[in-house]
């Protein structure tokens, strides 16, 4: 995932530096450090401002998404929940108990442990249904900071070509670089644009679609320990998971063609 982030991003601006020499300009007019640090500088204290600290912490952990996603598309899970299941039809769902300390997700083993101490299967889905639900407003909320990004961005930059263009103002006496020092001021403008269109929306509605995902993973997930906790034979633990998997691939892909 890491690497056609950078892919997108290096095209884009290889496709404005392209675009700097085709004109005959020198890419020197786009380096500009003090309207860069207006640009970043300005935008992450605004989202600093808008956001709970809890909220700004969370945006930030999303960036690991782009490095370790959440979602790999392995069926595994669908594996071991089918495993599960065929121990429990064995031996017993108590035979469970001895398998809660090794699972790590935490959805999964709140739901073995709820099998084991036999609660009623409804409940059982509506107590994971409302984890999931909590997990999936929370991460919104913490990919929207990335959405405010991208809106403030822009502004920002407009902001740091003003105060670039009142430097210019003060210099005013000296006409030879009148020219350049406009120039030299609009640079912020450009800073903001391409991070909110290159950078900031794009990891948003990256961000969005993973979150997609992830939900639909966990509700295929909490339909197969339900279907657990309801003593069904394996084999239409199995097919059903596996039905609903290639739908929600189906889903998945529908929505990014539609993005």
């Amino acid at each position: 995932m890491l690497k056609t982030t950078l892919i997108g991003i290096g095209l884009a601006l290889a496709a404005i530096f392209a675009s700097q020499l085709l004109d005959g300009s020198v890419l020197s007019t786009l380096a500009q450090p003090s309207g860069f640090l207006i640009v970043v500088g300005g935008t992450l204290g605004a989202v600093i401002a808008q956001s709970s600290p809890r909220d700004f912490v969370m945006g930030a952990q999303l960036l690991q998404w782009l490095l370790r996603p959440p979602v790999s598309g392995d069926e595994q899970y669908i594996r071991e929940i089918v495993g599960w299941s065929r121990i429990a039809q064995k031996d017993g769902t108590l035979k469970l108990d001895g398998l809660t300390k090794a699972i790590e997700d935490p959805l999964l083993k709140s739901g073995v442990e709820m099998i084991v101490d036999y609660y009623d299967p409804d409940y059982i889905r509506e107590t994971l249904m409302t984890d999931v639900r909590i997990r999936d407003a929370r991460l919104k909320r913490a990919a929207k900071m990335w959405e405010a990004a991208g809106a403030y961005a822009p502004t920002v930059g407009i902001l740091g070509s003003v105060v670039g263009l009142l430097h210019v103002m003060n210099s005013i006496g000296d006409v030879s670089k009148l020219g350049a020092g406009i120039a030299a001021s609009f640079v912020a403008t450009i800073y903001g644009l391409a991070l909110a269109n290159i950078v900031f929306l794009p990891l948003a509605t990256k961000f969005r679609a993973i979150i997609f995902e992830l939900t639909l993973r966990d509700e295929l997930r909490v339909d197969g320990l339900t279907m657990i906790a309801q003593n069904k034979q394996p084999w239409l633990v199995e097919r059903t998971l596996t039905a609903v998997q290639e739908k929600a691939v189906n889903v998945v892909n529908m929505k990014r063609a539609g993005a």
